[in-house]
């Protein structure tokens, strides 16, 4: 049986003991490592995990975002999931969603619950209540991960760059992209010349021709 590989940083001890013994109760999974900061995840990706459970407080000053690309840089094939002793607002959660989280797991879950979970966000899913699905549907994005499978070596996209391609493969122009992101349409131009040149395209048409195809 192929096991589901999972990485636990918390720095809660109780916190870890009941989602560890959870996990444990699942013949499919395998605890890779148990850390309680972010370095020590950063170096636990050598496992390639398959999901990083991981509490948001263990970041400490170092954002989400830069915490996942950080993750996707090393081990592509990660799934970053945040542990929450509380449900976070719509706003939050589509902000991690769109920062690169697969979704969310409450503290105090059931081991069923928590399984299950899990096993979606591996299979690709994000797991969110309907209506956080149904926010994000309505504002398409692109997840880093997918990127990433789409366009083997791609260098990690920042949060911003990933939000301006997905409106360049909406089909947004500069200026209704500098209009919906608050910048200026310079701004802008100098974005798109990063994601290019991180795609290896020279221009939006190429960018679009080749995610298109991948």
């Amino acid at each position: 049986m192929k096991k589901i590989r999972i990485i636990i940083a918390d720095n809660d001890a109780g916190q870890v003991e009941a989602i560890k013994a959870a996990l444990m109760k699942q013949e499919d999974f395998e605890v890779a490592a148990i850390v309680s900061t972010r370095d020590s995840v950063i170096k636990q990706l050598v496992h390639e995990p398959h999901i990083v459970i991981v509490n948001p407080e263990v970041l400490k000053q170092h954002s989400l975002s830069r915490f996942i690309h950080s993750v996707q840089a090393k081990s592509s094939g990660a799934r970053v999931v945040l542990l929450r002793k509380e449900t976070p607002s719509d706003e939050n959660l589509i902000s991690e969603i769109k920062a690169g989280t697969r979704g969310y797991i409450k503290a105090g879950e059931s081991a069923a619950n928590i399984a299950k979970a899990i096993r979606a966000m591996h299979e690709g899913e994000i797991w969110a209540e309907r209506r956080i699905l149904e926010k994000a549907i309505a504002k398409p994005m692109i997840l880093p991960e997918t990127l990433s499978e789409q366009v083997p070596g791609l260098p990690p996209l920042t949060t911003r760059e990933m939000e301006m391609l997905t409106l360049v493969l909406q089909g947004a122009t500069n200026k209704e992209i500098a209009g919906r992101s608050n910048i200026s349409e310079r701004t802008v131009k100098t974005h798109l010349y990063r994601i290019y040149r991180k795609l290896k395209v020279k221009s939006r048409t190429k960018a679009m021709a080749l995610l298109s195809h991948s």
